[in-house]
C-alpha cells in the first residue's frame, strides 16, 4: 500500500497579515497545503493620484507589486529605457502588465539586493525614477544620488492603518490566546508595527512570543528591537513561493522535535 501524502502545512494555523486581496491568495495556498489561515490584514493600501512621468528616464524602478499596480499604466516604455523590479514578485507583476523586468535580483527583493546587481551600470548622470509608495526607504535614492544620477521618485500608493472590526480581533485573539495561532506572517516592518496597534493588550502578549515568518532579516531586527520574541524564520523572499517554503521548512522542524525522543 502506498502511504498517504501529508501536505506540508498540515495542522498547521498561521495568521496572514498581507495587505487584501494578497492576504487572501497567499491564505488560500495555505489552505491548499493542509494549513489553517486566518487572516487579518495589518496594512490597507490606497492609490494616490499621480501624473505619467513626463521625464525621459534610463532606469525605472519599480519597488513592490502595488508599485506596479497603481503605477504601471504611468510609464511608456523607451527603447533605451531599462526597467528594475526588486524582487521576483515585482517582476512577474510587471510581465502580466506586458512591462517585463530587464534588472532583477536573483536572491533577495530588497533595495540591498538591488543595488548591488551587477547589471545595474549607467551612464554618467543617467536620469532614474523610482515608482514605489509614500513614505519609502530613501536608501536607492541616497544611493543613486551619490553617483552623481538624477533621482525622481513617483508615490503611487500609501500604506494606512486598517479599521479592524472589534468583534474579528476579539475572535482573532481569543484563538491565539488558547495555543491556535502558531505562525504570523510579515512582509514588511510596517506590518508589524500596524499588528502591534490594532491588537489589545492580550494580542501584543500572545504576538511577543509566537514564531514570525519575515521576508528580510531587517524585518527580524525590527522584531527584536519591539521586544518580540518568539522564533524569527526569514524567508527568501517576500514572495508567496518562499513565505510558504519557510512556513513548511520550519513546520518540519517542530514536527520532527515533537515526535524525537
Amino acid at each position: 500500500m502506498i502511504p498517504a501524502i501529508i501536505p506540508p502545512l498540515t495542522s498547521l494555523t498561521v495568521l496572514v497579515t498581507r495587505p487584501a486581496p494578497q492576504a487572501e491568495t497567499l491564505a488560500g495556498r495555505i489552505r491548499a497545503l493542509g494549513g489553517v489561515a486566518q487572516v487579518l490584514p495589518a496594512i490597507e493600501i490606497q492609490p494616490v493620484v499621480a501624473a505619467p512621468a513626463a521625464t525621459h528616464y534610463q532606469l525605472v524602478i519599480f519597488v513592490s507589486v502595488n508599485a506596479v499596480e497603481h503605477g504601471a499604466n504611468l510609464i511608456r516604455k523607451t527603447a533605451d529605457m531599462r526597467i528594475a523590479a526588486i524582487g521576483k514578485a515585482t517582476a512577474n507583476a510587471l510581465a502580466a502588465k506586458d512591462l517585463p523586468a530587464d534588472i532583477v535580483p536573483e536572491r533577495g527583493f530588497d533595495s540591498e539586493s538591488l543595488l548591488s546587481h551587477p547589471d545595474l551600470a549607467l551612464p554618467p548622470g543617467a536620469s532614474i525614477l523610482i515608482v514605489r509608495g509614500s513614505g519609502g526607504r530613501e536608501l536607492m535614492r541616497d544611493t543613486f544620488t551619490a553617483r552623481g544620477f538624477s533621482v525622481d521618485l513617483l508615490d503611487v500608493y500609501e500604506r494606512v492603518l486598517p479599521t479592524l472590526d472589534a468583534a474579528r480581533r476579539q475572535q482573532i485573539e481569543t484563538l491565539w490566546s488558547g495555543g491556535e495561532i502558531d505562525l504570523v506572517t510579515a512582509t514588511s516592518v510596517a506590518t508589524l508595527r500596524n499588528l502591534s496597534a490594532l491588537l489589545t493588550d492580550q494580542g501584543r502578549e500572545c504576538l511577543a512570543v509566537t514564531p514570525l515568518v519575515v521576508a528580510s532579516r531587517r524585518i527580524g531586527e525590527a522584531a527584536a528591537a519591539m521586544g518580540l520574541r518568539g522564533e524569527c524564520v526569514v524567508a527568501a523572499a517576500a514572495d508567496d513561493d518562499s513565505m510558504l517554503g519557510a512556513m513548511a521548512a520550519w513546520h518540519a522542524r517542530a514536527r520532527t522535535a515533537i515526535l524525537a525522543p
